[in-house]
């Protein structure tokens, strides 16, 4: 897959403000030009190996909800590497409620190949509550227009929103599967000073995840996926310093993605142990030995616990 290069619009094109949202404490910076969308583009291509063409990603908002003029005048900058060569595709993040057939042909003809819905949650409570402003049914008919356009199908879900509760996540990620997207992303919520989430948190009517419970909501949805061999391409915020500074509570954490992993791994190799009496080795594909043995072994001193009785050992399997 190659690279990717994201622009980000905080908040542009967005018809209201989610609970949980600040895109600039997220992804930082303001209001992006044309100008300032070559200049990054520029950029990134400089320090690109030569020949390398990456992806640019418009990212941060709901792109096909701004100004029509504003959007071609961003995938104008986009048109001209794409027709040198630079850029080998565009892809862009927007909401399911901002989407028309007209509007993804529009995107086509400058060379947007992948969408990204913000589903977040497909229970009308959960999205109600968080003042999504749209429905699961927006979501459904989003993925089907996008399908039906031709173009790749990300989307893009949340876990530990006001109402949510495991069975309404797992549920999700369900509706989310059905609807065979060609990746999905899982974000469990990180409480940000400024939102309305966080106002919530402080008066107490909203108890945020930790990250160990997210693991574990997360491990549920990555079931879902697995099941369905959809690619999951990440679970958790991208980890910068500013957000390490910024987060007020709920699950944030550089590896949260690894922990999730790690849970999932833990309920497989228990059900292993539990259906083969007396034996301790556990054997695994090479490329999943880290995530098996977990963080800091956490998996294997786990699974003593369960079976104090059997030496436990995880081994990487021989093909």
């Amino acid at each position: 897959m190659a690279s990717i290069v994201p622009l980000f619009v905080p908040h542009a094109g967005c018809p209201c403000r989610c609970v949980f949202c600040d895109q600039r404490a997220i992804a930082g910076g303001a209001h992006l030009t044309p100008a300032r969308a070559r200049e990054l583009l520029e950029q990134a291509l400089s320090v690109l190996p030569e020949g390398s063409a990456p992806q640019a990603a418009f990212y941060g908002g709901s792109f096909t909800a701004i100004p029509v003029a504003e959007q071609e005048a961003l995938l104008a900058v986009t048109d001209a590497l794409l027709a040198q060569g630079r850029l080998s595709a565009v892809r862009l993040s927007t909401r399911p409620d901002a989407v028309d057939a007209q509007g993804l042909l529009r995107l086509r003809r400058h060379g947007v190949t992948t969408v990204e819905l913000g589903a977040q949650s497909m229970d009308d409570e959960v999205l109600r509550r968080a003042r999504r402003g749209h429905t699961a049914a927006d979501t459904v008919r989003a993925a089907q227009l996008v399908r039906r356009a031709g173009l790749s199908l990300i989307l893009q879900t949340m876990a530990g929103l006001p109402g949510d509760t495991r069975g309404t996540v797992r549920r999700t990620a369900e509706r989310i599967a059905a609807l065979e997207p060609d990746g999905v992303r899982i974000y469990p919520v990180a409480v940000l000073p400024g939102t309305e989430l966080h106002a919530m948190w402080r008066e107490g009517s909203y108890a945020p995840l930790d990250n160990e419970t997210a693991a574990v909501w997360c491990a549920d949805m990555l079931e879902v996926f697995e099941r369905a061999r959809i690619p999951v391409l990440r679970i958790g915020l991208n980890p910068t310093e500013q957000l390490a500074r910024t987060v007020a509570a709920g699950a944030y954490h550089p590896a949260l993605g690894e922990l999730a992993w790690n849970e999932l791994w833990y309920r497989r190799l228990r059900a292993q142990l539990a259906q083969q009496p007396g034996t301790g080795t556990l054997y695994v594909p090479a490329r999943a030995l880290s995530r098996a043995i977990g963080q800091k072994r956490r998996n294997v001193l786990r699974l003593k616990r369960d079976f104090p009785d059997r030496d436990i050992r995880i081994l990487p399997r021989e093909t």
